[in-house]
């Protein structure tokens, strides 16, 4: 079934035309057959007429002039002709255009048989020679001028060949016009669809352009079927847009608020070890409690690992808010923006970057892009060996992007891939960190229903791919 609802309706509204204009031809056809038919049986009632005036009682019988006032009873191959039986179905005159026809005394006589005095009958015959014929029989009873009575049947035939003739050529004509009307239709019927369904075609328009970012709301009037519909699209992105700065607002201070108290512990403990240094130097010692050094690195690791979950919950919270619009980025610029701080950062390690990047569209935030590739290009510099590959593409149909990191590290086992993508596990603890790189990455693919799996790479180490 096609997805056009257009096409739908137009392969709908083409078979409705084809079988009811089938439908009327075949009616037309039957109805001029037998409008045809009766036609012929009048006309063979009025050749009956003629030979019962032309008919004169002789002491044999009937008597008809050589010379009929009917030219093609006269004639032979008219294919007119007359035949007289008496009730026996017994012939006992013939028009002399009947004398070459091959009718058989067998057949008269049944055709003769089923007539009474009085009744009719129209049908068809079909003689020996194979030529079909239309017959009519007209059973009388003739009063000689004795007042005897004499059962007689006059019986006219004429083959069918003009009729046919002439129902071909109706038929022929009724299925070139009535296949003219349906094309005719068929068009009429493709343009009326396509300015019916214009609206739809104009919303899908304005969709696409709030999707790219080029429009915030659907512009214009529509019919009064989908203005309701088209009145409720701007009142959700309305509210999701102003949901949307509520979050920003929101997370803004919660950030800043939380940012404060995380100062001052740090700042705290800076204090407690600058306050011990001048106890100590003071009393000549040349080292720190070590109770006390214990307690300022429990504080420094609790304090980062707050702030880490502080940005992960506030990134879960954006990735929540923004599901309703999702605009294209374009993925080549982020990547390369991502390897130059990247290169920076690990300037030591020397690491080479190789880039095989299609002309490829994200279609979401590019913030969420930036934290997937940011995490899985981090943890691929962090835990390999100076070589790292990064490529991505979209799908055929351009609606995800495929993204892929390998490194020649040492790889991940495959009794952890599973454990890593979870929160706080990692698979290897000499690096600094706290294990929730993956479990963000993980969490902001399943935002956008997509897919993240772990592989050995052709590198040597691990691959991780995104479908997203």
């Amino acid at each position: 079934m096609p997805r056009s609802l257009r096409s739908r309706l137009l392969i709908t509204a083409t078979v409705v035309l084809f079988v009811f204009l089938g439908l009327t031809g075949i009616v037309l056809d039957q109805a001029f057959r037998s409008s045809a038919e009766r036609g012929e049986s009048e006309k063979l009632l009025v050749q009956i007429y003629g030979l019962l005036a032309a008919a004169e009682e002789s002491e044999t019988g009937l008597y008809f002039p050589d010379q009929l006032q009917e030219p093609g009873f006269n004639q032979l191959g008219s294919g007119l002709y007359g035949i007289v039986s008496d009730g026996a179905g017994n012939e006992i005159w013939r028009s002399p255009s009947a004398l070459d026809l091959d009718l058989s005394a067998t057949q008269l006589q049944a055709i003769s048989a089923a007539v009474n005095a009085g009744e009719q009958i129209f049908g068809k015959l079909e003689p020996a020679g194979g030529q079909v014929l239309f017959y009519f029989c007209y059973g009388i009873l003739w009063q000689s001028s004795n007042n005897a009575t004499q059962a007689y049947v006059f019986t006219a035939l004429e083959s069918t060949r003009s009729v046919a003739a002439e129902i071909n050529s109706f038929r022929k004509n009724l299925w070139l016009w009535l296949g003219g009307v349906a094309l005719v239709l068929i068009t009429v019927q493709g343009f009326v669809m396509s300015w019916g369904l214009s609206p739809l075609r104009r919303l899908a328009e304005d969709l696409k352009l709030i999707e790219s970012g080029e429009s915030d709301y659907l512009k214009g009037e529509y019919p009064t079927e989908i203005d309701g519909v088209t009145r409720n699209l701007n009142r959700l992105l309305a509210n999701e847009r102003q949901q949307r700065e509520r979050y920003k607002t929101t997370l803004a201070d919660l950030a800043h608020s939380l940012k404060t108290p995380l100062a001052i512990l740090r700042g705290s403990a800076g204090s407690l070890v600058w306050q011990q240094t001048n106890q100590d130097a003071r009393q000549g010692s040349g080292s720190l409690d070590a109770r006390l050094m214990e307690i300022m690195h429990t504080i420094d690791d609790q304090v980062d690992r707050m702030d880490q979950l502080v940005t992960y919950q506030l990134q879960r919270a954006v990735i929540a808010s923004s599901d309703l619009i999702r605009k294209s980025c374009a993925v080549e610029p982020l990547i390369k923006n991502l390897i130059g701080a990247m290169q920076k950062v690990y300037e030591e390690r020397e690491i080479n970057f190789t880039l095989c990047i299609a002309d490829c569209n994200f279609f979401g935030d590019e913030r969420d892009l930036m934290e997937i590739m940011g995490n899985l290009v981090d943890n691929a510099c962090k835990y390999g060996n100076g070589r790292l590959e990064i490529r991505a593409k979209n799908s055929e149909n351009g609606e995800q992007l495929l993204f892929r990191v390998d490194d020649n590290g040492p790889g991940i086992p495959r009794e952890k891939r599973d454990k890593v993508l979870q929160r706080g596990m990692r698979a290897d603890t000499s690096e600094a960190g706290q294990g929730i790189g993956l479990a963000v990455v993980a969490d902001i693919v399943a935002s956008y229903n997509g897919e993240i799996g772990i592989l050995d790479s052709p590198l040597g180490g691990a691959q991780i791919h995104v479908r997203i």
